[in-house]
Parts: structure tokens; C-alpha cells; sequence
């Protein structure tokens, strides 16, 4: 039986927060000591490690009464963030990768056809 596409990216995020548990704690231990972190551990955590478009995608998608057509209306970079996750849960990716910086994803909403 073929798993669901959500259950797919749920496993893709949940073993992504799990990646990364390890060094986020370290870092947040740092920073509540005020102690100074390493540029690219600041980097890492404001990229790679920044999960908040992952979370808002799943949650956009979970949230559709459609999955197929929600992601359809899903931009290029959004849809490679669902690829990302599906790679993660599959096993196909031993890191994922290098988050490029573009623009937040906040209220992200997937737009709706009115026609």
C-alpha cells in the first residue's frame, strides 16, 4: 500500500526536526548563556535549520479538502520544499542541503481558483 502524500511529508519534517535537534539545542544553549555562536552556526540556524516554510506547506496542504489541486497551486519554490521533504522521507538525502534564502513564506496561504 502506498502511503498518503501527507504522511510522506509529515515523515519528511518530523525527521528533519530530529536532524537537527541535536545541534539547535547546543546553539540555543549558547545564545541563553550569551555566549557568541559562530557565523555559520547563525546562518545555519536562520537557513537550513529554519523549518517554518516546511511547517506552513504541510499545514497549508493538510488543511486543503484537495491535496492534488492545492499543490498544484503550490509556486516553484514551495513545490521544492514538498520535493525536499518527500527526498527526506524516503531516505534519498543524508542532509538536506543548503537552504537558499528567499522570501518568508508567513501567512502562506495556497491561492484559490475562483473560477
Amino acid at each position: 500500500m502506498t502511503p498518503k502524500p501527507l504522511d510522506v511529508l509529515k515523515k519528511g519534517l518530523k525527521l528533519l526536526q530530529c536532524r537537527f535537534k541535536a545541534r539547535r539545542e547546543k546553539i540555543q544553549a549558547q545564545l541563553a548563556e550569551k555566549k557568541p555562536i559562530s557565523p555559520q552556526d547563525e546562518e545555519w540556524l536562520d537557513g537550513e535549520a529554519n523549518l517554518t516554510d516546511e511547517q506552513q506547506i504541510l499545514e497549508a496542504l493538510e488543511e486543503a479538502s484537495d491535496y492534488e489541486e492545492a499543490f498544484g497551486r503550490l509556486n516553484e519554490v514551495q513545490k521544492g520544499v514538498v520535493k525536499k521533504l518527500q527526498e527526506v522521507a524516503a531516505g534519498l538525502t543524508k542532509t538536506a542541503g543548503k537552504k537558499r534564502k528567499r522570501e518568508s513564506s508567513r501567512n502562506f496561504q495556497i491561492p484559490h481558483n475562483n473560477d
